[in-house]
């Protein structure tokens, strides 16, 4: 009886594991789908069912952000390298389309109280996330645990659990949200760390033709990722920075950004 039980349970948890999979893959290909036919507006609607049936449903898991951990001990790693095939084609379209953590951040984001972060201090604080995912890596493969959970602090958003120190990023996360435009992405998260190396050895995405270029700036200065430069009158977009956004497109009325 205790057999068939445990037998029972196993299988439903099979079943829970898949449904989740199924959900993240059909938000997955949404999004790759809209950015692909340029559907701009369709972004803001993408990311807030991301917050709601990705975040608030399933609790933001399996997470791609764990996943990169979880490959060294559980099947969560499928996630991980389905959202790396994705990035080595498109780029970071899971970042800018489909990801509930950046989404949350983008929806407190105010641009009225914008504080722009010095390009010097910028640069160096970005290093942050390559430390965070070196660490935890080698945690995770020197113990087998998943040691990132501890401290992710929106696992206390979407899951109303976590430790107290996950607790405190969490409320510094969010009130730096307000003012830098998604701070978290920018210097924290380690899967965005990972998929920026990833990235910029990406096949297609957003690439800026020169022909029509004008080195106005403005894409420069809409960027939420601050991954768009202009050096020696060039305007030029840092691919590993890029989640494919599409702003800058939206801002140029010369047509220069575009899915190439």
């Amino acid at each position: 009886m205790k057999e068939k039980r445990r037998r029972s349970k196993m299988v439903e948890q099979i079943i829970d594991l898949l449904s989740r999979y199924y959900l993240w893959i059909i938000f997955l290909g949404a999004g790759i789908l809209v950015y692909l036919l340029k559907l701009s507006p369709l972004r803001k609607v993408m990311l807030f069912l991301s917050i709601i049936v990705l975040g608030f449903y399933l609790g933001a898991c399996p997470c791609p952000a764990g996943s990169i951990f979880h490959i060294f001990t559980s099947v969560g790693a499928f996630l991980f390298i389905l959202v790396t095939i994705i990035t080595i084609l498109f780029g970071r379209v899971y970042c800018g389309w489909v990801c509930p953590l950046g989404a949350v951040q983008e929806l407190i984001y105010v641009d009225r109280y914008k504080i722009k972060v010095p390009k010097r201090l910028d640069r160096y604080l970005r290093y942050i996330r390559f430390v965070i995912l070196g660490i935890f890596l080698y945690l995770t493969i020197i113990s087998s645990r998943y040691m990132w959970g501890k401290y992710e602090p929106f696992k206390v958003l979407f899951n109303f659990s976590g430790s107290r120190l996950a607790f405190i990023l969490l409320l510094v996360v969010l009130g730096l949200s307000v003012f830098i435009e998604r701070v978290y992405c920018r210097y924290i998260c380690p899967m965005g760390g990972f998929l920026s190396i990833i990235a910029r050895f990406s096949i297609f995405g957003v690439r800026i033709d020169k022909n029509k270029c004008v080195n106005c700036q403005r894409c420069e200065r809409l960027c939420p990722m601050g991954a768009i430069e202009n050096k020696e009158g060039k305007t030029k977009i840092n691919k590993g920075e890029c989640i494919d956004c599409l702003r800058c497109k939206e801002i140029c009325s010369k047509g220069a950004p575009g899915c190439r």
